[in-house]
């Protein structure tokens, strides 16, 4: 997710949250088959099938890794630790413009997310910004 502090926070910022979620669980169930799979081939007295160990990786390794995307998709949403909360109040204090963004996004009733911590801290340490 792209966050730009600088400008008015995003109104709409949980938008794409339902989709990831949905996905993920989608991608968690095929992973849980696939398991199943394993758990079976490994109990059963079947014999080693060519084709039960392409649907398995098929069902366990390529849905792991698309959960693993999506599920890091979904840290954005995120809310903040209490050290983050202090960390970004620290940083608020050095710079004006976070102080903005953060009193923007409280006056849309909600929170400050993860991927809104992270530009925050971007923004802290971007190395264009550095006098």
């Amino acid at each position: 997710m792209k966050i730009d502090i600088t400008k008015e926070p995003p109104v709409d910022i949980f938008r794409d949250r339902g989709k990831h979620l949905r996905i993920s669980f989608v991608l968690l169930a095929l992973v849980l088959c696939g398991g199943g799979l394993i758990v079976y081939g490994l109990v059963s007295d079947t014999p080693q099938n060519e084709f039960l160990e392409t649907l398995v990786l098929a069902l366990f390794v390529v849905p792991a890794m698309a959960f693993v995307y999506f599920g890091e998709k979904l840290q954005d949403y995120k809310k903040l630790n209490p050290g983050q909360q202090k960390e970004l109040a620290d940083l608020g204090r050095k710079h004006p413009e976070i102080t903005t963004y953060c009193a923007l996004v409280a006056k849309q009733g909600r929170v400050i997310v993860h991927a809104e911590y992270e530009a925050c801290k971007y923004y802290d340490e971007d190395p264009r910004r550095q006098t």
